[in-house]
């Protein structure tokens, strides 16, 4: 396929396009949110390439350099890095528009069941996947992830609106990560997952993709909490219990 190389940067470009240019729309008005925005990316960021570095080196999973660029760090095509960036980014965006047009999402009660009902399914799966280490690793740092909200209490706040958004960002997500899995730009080892696909995307990258999203929306929250200026506090309802 000629340009094939550029498929990976495509995808990502098209993901990014909608949501920088309404980044400036005033109702949502990202661009005063990106020092709150960006900590939480780089630090989720950076513990997932090392997660992908690692399976990258064993063989869990890898890139097909059909459809990559040649520039390669740690074993890692660029795109791939940026892929951390983007991909948790616009579902910032969508956390945002959500919270705008979906007023008082606030289900406090339902979203600790919730949390409890994924703790139960994941840890009570752990035992036996021990043999199928992106499935393991999946479930046990989703559910590390859901037992700090837990002991935060987020699901007396933000939590009712983080299960909207994760819901409706798998729409997106199954487009692009349906698109690199089925070229594939990206490949998987079947012997270390659980060989269950939706689509063409393992059922694993769906509690990865919940796995990546907590932390940077955790931390983002933290952050307006305790250093946005009052005007912005006072128009993101942070004051309120609304929750979303």
């Amino acid at each position: 396929m000629e340009n094939s190389s550029w498929t990976y940067y495509t995808l990502l470009g098209l993901s990014l396009l909608y949501p920088v240019a309404q980044s400036f729309e005033k109702r949502v008005f990202m661009h005063r949110k990106f020092k709150f925005i960006f900590p939480g990316l780089l630090i989720t960021g950076a513990v997932y390439v090392l997660w992908d570095i690692w399976f990258t080196g064993a063989g869990i999973w890898g890139f097909n350099h059909n459809y990559t660029r040649d520039f390669y760090v740690l074993g890692l095509p660029f795109e791939e890095l940026l892929f951390f960036l983007v991909v948790p980014y616009c579902c910032v965006f969508l956390y945002e528009v959500l919270r705008y047009f979906v007023k008082r999402f606030y289900y406090p009660g339902f979203s600790r069941i919730v949390i409890y009902i994924f703790l139960v399914l994941m840890i009570g799966s752990l035992p036996f996947v021990t043999d199928r280490i992106y499935t393991f690793t999946a479930m046990a740092f989703t559910s590390l992830m859901l037992i700090l909200q837990l002991m935060q209490k987020t699901y007396n706040s933000w939590f009712s609106g983080f299960i909207l958004t994760y819901l409706v960002s798998l729409i997106p997500f199954l487009v692009v990560n349906g698109v690199l899995t089925s070229i594939p730009v990206v490949w998987y080892n079947n012997a270390e997952n659980l060989g269950i696909r939706i689509y063409t995307i393992p059922v694993e990258d769906f509690i990865y993709l919940m796995g990546l999203l907590l932390p940077t929306i955790n931390i983002y929250q933290l952050l307006l909490r305790r250093f946005a200026s009052p005007h912005l506090r006072s128009r993101i309802d942070l004051d309120t219990v609304s929750g979303f």
